[in-house]
């Protein structure tokens, strides 16, 4: 962790150099995510939206909804994040499905061994789990890659390009780093956690609310940068070096 140090980084003219080279691929591939996916991100989301109801059980991967009935077992309750929650269903010829969701979700934390549950499958993938009028996504329900890539970009982009900015600046003055530089390589070390945490917080069932996410996340980046400001203009004691 010593390693990661903005002081012990800018210290370093080799490892400023790959601080900035590091900066300028995340920021890259940050650009590629949204190029890839802005655009039509949201194509298989919308598809499943407009899917009408399969007319006869599919033989094989279709584009429309087909519910059936299945019994509940081993069933698992995933505790936050970390772990996931699962319940494998079986249907009454023998066929059985294992679903998995990251989220503990309404129908897993009411299901008992044996318990009917609805299943949606949707181009030979379960999506959807319902029981006793509530239902809940499984790991395959179609994403809008959209916010996800618009959130990613909104944790990532800001700090990669304060710090690529800093280690320019570093590598140009070609001098030992000053208080604010140090100060500036901290936050964007820093801003992608506190992104990373408002999130991880917001984020329910399989949603990514990049409205939420820009509420609750810039009043706490701009907390950080005040405090790195005061930071960075404070006149330390001459004895007092950089950490």
């Amino acid at each position: 962790m010593h390693a990661l140090m903005p002081s012990r980084i800018l210290r370093s003219t080799a490892g400023t150099l790959l601080a900035l080279l590091f900066c300028l691929a995340v920021l890259a591939l940050t650009a590629s995510f949204l190029i890839a996916y802005v655009p039509d991100g949201d194509r298989a989301y919308r598809a499943y939206q407009q899917a009408r109801p399969c007319p006869s059980p599919p033989q094989e991967a279709a584009d429309c909804l087909w519910r059936q009935e299945f019994t509940a077992s081993d069933i698992v309750v995933g505790r936050g994040r970390r772990e996931t929650g699962g319940v494998t269903l079986t249907a009454e010829d023998g066929s059985w499905w294992r679903a998995r969701s990251s989220e503990p979700g309404p129908v897993l934390r009411r299901l008992e061994w044996g318990q009917k549950v609805t299943g949606t499958v949707w181009r030979g993938r379960l999506t959807e789990i319902a029981t006793e009028g509530v239902s809940q996504r499984t790991e395959h329900f179609p994403v809008d890659m959209r916010n996800r890539t618009l959130t990613f970009a909104l944790i990532i982009a800001p700090s990669g390009l304060m710090a690529a900015a800093v280690c320019l600046w570093r590598l140009l003055r070609r001098r030992e780093p000053t208080r604010a530089m140090v100060a500036t390589l901290g936050l964007s070390e820093a801003l992608p956690f506190a992104g990373v945490f408002c999130a991880m917080a917001l984020a329910d069932d399989g949603h990514d609310p990049f409205w939420p996410t820009v509420a609750a996340w810039l009043p706490v980046a701009g907390l950080m940068a005040l405090s790195t400001w005061v930071y960075a203009t404070h006149d330390p004691p001459e004895d007092d070096p950089l950490p």
